[in-house]
C-alpha cells in the first residue's frame, strides 16, 4: 500500500525559501513572516528537516510541501494518483515521535483518520486512509467528516507557534533536555559555535549558549546564559544577549541589553509581556545580509546550505487543482 507524506508550512509562509539559491535576498526582504516562523533555525537546526528524517524511516520516497490550509479536494488529488495512505504534518511543533509506531497504531485501529496528541492536545500530525482522502467538500477541513482516533504521544514535544515556546525549545536543546543538538562545534561548557564565527577575544560567552555560522561578536559583548544567536548576525560592542534568541541576518547596535527577548532584524519581542518594538528608527537593530554575501556580492551559490541531508532533491510540482503550489522533495 503506497504511503505519501504532505507537510504544511502554516501561516502562509514562503515554504519554497529553502530551495532559493540566494537565501540572503529572501531574508533581507522579510516579507510578512512571523518572528517565530517554523522555518527559521533553532540552534542551527531546521525543524522541517527533523520531520523529514522521521518520514524517511517510514520508507516514503517523496513528500510534498505547501502552505496555508489543506482541503479535502487537495488531498483527494493524491488519492487519484494512487496514494492509499497519507501522512499529514503541520509544521507547528517539534516532536521526537516514532512515526512507525504511529503507522502501526493506525493500521491496527483500522480507522480512516488518526491524529497524534500529547498532554496539551493535537500535535498537527495525522494519518489519513484513502476513504478520508477521497472525501468531498472544497475548502473544508481535511479531517472533520470522520471521527478521529487519537494516538497518544508521551515523548518530547514542543510547539513552536509562539516566541516563548520557541525559546523553551532553545533552552532544552542547549541543556540536553531533548534530542535536538546545537549545530556546530562545542568550544566550552555548554557553548557551541557554527562555522566561520568571528569572536572577539574580549567577548564573554556564558553557557548554555549557541552562536551560529558566520556571526560576528565584537569587543565587550556578553552572550548567555540561555542565549542563541543564529547564523549571519552581528552583535556590536558592549551589547548583552541573555536568555534570548537573535534570529538570522540581524544586526544589534552597541551597548544594548537584550534580556528575555526574540530579535528578528529590527523587530524585538519581549517573551514575558509579548510586546513588540521596532528597533530600526533609533538605529538599535536592523536586517543585514550574511558576511559571505557582503564580501563576495558577485558570486551566486549553486545550492542552498542545508545543515543535514544534503543529498535531498528538491523539485517544484504544480498542484492538480491549479490553485495551490506544491514543492516535491525526493527523500
Amino acid at each position: 500500500m503506497e504511503l505519501g507524506a504532505f507537510v504544511v508550512v502554516p501561516g502562509g509562509e514562503d515554504f519554497t525559501a529553502i530551495h532559493e539559491v540566494q537565501p540572503d535576498v529572501v531574508a533581507a526582504s522579510q516579507h510578512s513572516r512571523a518572528m517565530y516562523s517554523s522555518r527559521k533555525p533553532i540552534v542551527g537546526n531546521d525543524v522541517l528537516q527533523s520531520w523529514m528524517q522521521r518520514i524517511r524511516k517510514l520508507g516514503v520516497q517523496s513528500l510534498w510541501l505547501t502552505s496555508g490550509s489543506v482541503t479535502r479536494s487537495a488531498l483527494g488529488a493524491f488519492a487519484r494518483q494512487g496514494i492509499e495512505r497519507l501522512l499529514v504534518i503541520k509544521l507547528s511543533s517539534y516532536a521526537e515521535m516514532d512515526l512507525t509506531d504511529l503507522f502501526r497504531f493506525h493500521c491496527e485501529r483500522r480507522h480512516p483518520v488518526t491524529e497524534a496528541h500529547d498532554s496539551h492536545g493535537e500535535l498537527g500530525v495525522s494519518l489519513l486512509d484513502n476513504l478520508a482522502l477521497r472525501a468531498d467538500g472544497e475548502n473544508s477541513s481535511a479531517t472533520t467528516k470522520f471521527e478521529q482516533v487519537p494516538y497518544q504521544f508521551n515523548g518530547y514535544a514542543k510547539r513552536i507557534s509562539s516566541a516563548t515556546e520557541r525559546q523553551e525549545l532553545v533552552g532544552d536543546a542547549l541543556t540536553g533536555a531533548c534530542a535536538m543538538q546545537p549545530f556546530g562545534k562545542q568550544i566550552g561548557d555548554q557553548v557551541w559555535i557554527g562555522e566561520d564565527v568571528n569572536l572577539d577575544s574580549s567577548a564573554r560567552i556564558i553557557g548554555p549558549t549557541y552562536i551560529g555560522a558566520r556571526t560576528t561578536v565584537r569587543a565587550g559583548v556578553t552572550i548567555g546564559p540561555f542565549a542563541s544567536v543564529e547564523r549571519d548576525c552581528i552583535v556590536d560592542c558592549g551589547t548583552t544577549v541573555e536568555r534570548s534568541t537573535v534570529l538570522p541576518h540581524t544586526y544589534l547596535a552597541p551597548g544594548l541589553l537584550i534580556r528575555q527577548g526574540l530579535v528578528d532584524g529590527s523587530r524585538f519581542e519581549h517573551l514575558g509581556f509579548g510586546t513588540v518594538a521596532d528597533l530600526q528608527p533609533a538605529g538599535l537593530g536592523s536586517r543585514i545580509l550574511s558576511r559571505k554575501s557582503r564580501v563576495q556580492p558577485s558570486k551566486t551559490p549553486t545550492t542552498s546550505p542545508l545543515p543535514a541531508d544534503s543529498n535531498l532533491v528538491w523539485e517544484f510540482a504544480g498542484s492538480s487543482s491549479g490553485s495551490q503550489a506544491w514543492l516535491q522533495v525526493q527523500l
